[in-house]
């Protein structure tokens, strides 16, 4: 899952941490510094997250991207589907550099508190905890990462919603469910440049290690027809993210209709989520956890 679309990315940062997500023609898509879209592709932003059954003290829940500042904030919301009480920690990382990142967390009636985590211990079973992460100070500029929630008991599932303001108005707002994290994804593509039409993508590697994934195109019939190996992602480094449109990597594919396969090199897993921009307006795509056998 950074404002309004532009017709070229104003990037504060690597980022896919696919939470901060780019939307409704006023949200954009954070990428690495320096890269720019064709006149008329506007960026967009994404997030990520990762639900399921829960071991003691572990990572039970990934967003590959958030988005604080610049007039975002973005909306934890998380549920606790199972039959004991989840205790655990909200925590915030940079994507560029994968350091600590710092929010004032919001969690009405109680009292606004700044850091890079947030406790939110206790969750009841069937119970939900709704926690707004926003900048640190007013006039704060944009900042992106990527969050994780470590937790034990309980079930926990997840859902990030980025929230755009401006002159006191909220005029965007998108939600993306919890995603799990894997060594394959297959993302559908239908690119269309005429129609303004285009596919994003954001990866976060919660690891201390760095990870090599590559992206295979393949088209309608089942064919893979290109491999890119592109260098943000080999290596994305130890507890960083990127978020991109497809198109920025290979302008080519600004118009390509079919899927985009990535694979984890060496069982390399890895958190992922997709996004379509369709004239202004976002979306988030299925991603699947699975890949044809033949695709390698």
């Amino acid at each position: 899952m950074q404002a309004l679309f532009r017709s070229s990315i104003a990037v504060a940062s690597l980022v896919v941490s696919m939470l901060s997500l780019s939307l409704c023609a006023r949200m954009t898509f954070p990428a690495q510094a320096g890269v720019g879209l064709p006149p008329g592709n506007p960026p967009v932003r994404m997030m990520m997250t990762d639900p399921g059954p829960i071991g003691v003290n572990t990572t039970t829940a990934l967003f590959a991207q958030v988005a604080i500042g610049g007039g975002y904030t973005t909306v934890f919301s998380l549920m606790n589907t199972g039959s004991t009480d989840l205790g655990g920690v909200l925590v915030l990382t940079t994507g560029v550099d994968g350091t600590p990142m710092e929010a004032t967390f919001s969690e009405p009636p109680a009292a606004p508190v700044t850091g890079s985590s947030f406790d939110i211990t206790p969750i009841h079973p069937g119970g939900t905890r709704f926690i707004t992460a926003g900048p640190a100070g007013s006039g704060a500029a944009l900042k992106v990462g990527w969050a994780q929630v470590e937790s034990s008991g309980g079930t926990i599932g997840g859902v990030g919603t980025f929230e755009l303001t401006e002159s006191g108005k909220l005029t965007a707002i998108a939600g993306v469910l919890a995603g799990s994290k894997v060594n394959v994804a297959t993302v559908p593509v239908d690119n269309d440049a005429a129609a303004n039409r285009f596919t994003g993508y954001a990866i976060a590697n919660d690891s201390d290690a760095g990870i090599n994934i590559k992206i295979v195109m393949v088209n309608p019939n089942g064919s893979a027809v290109q491999t890119l190996n592109l260098p943000q992602l080999n290596p994305l480094g130890p507890r960083r993210q990127i978020a991109r449109f497809l198109h920025q990597d290979v302008p080519s594919l600004g118009t390509f209709q079919g899927s985009m396969v990535l694979i984890g090199q060496g069982g390399a897993t890895f958190s992922v989520v997709a996004l379509v921009l369709d004239q202004n307006l976002i979306t988030a795509v299925p991603v699947i956890p699975s890949k044809a056998p033949g695709i390698n």
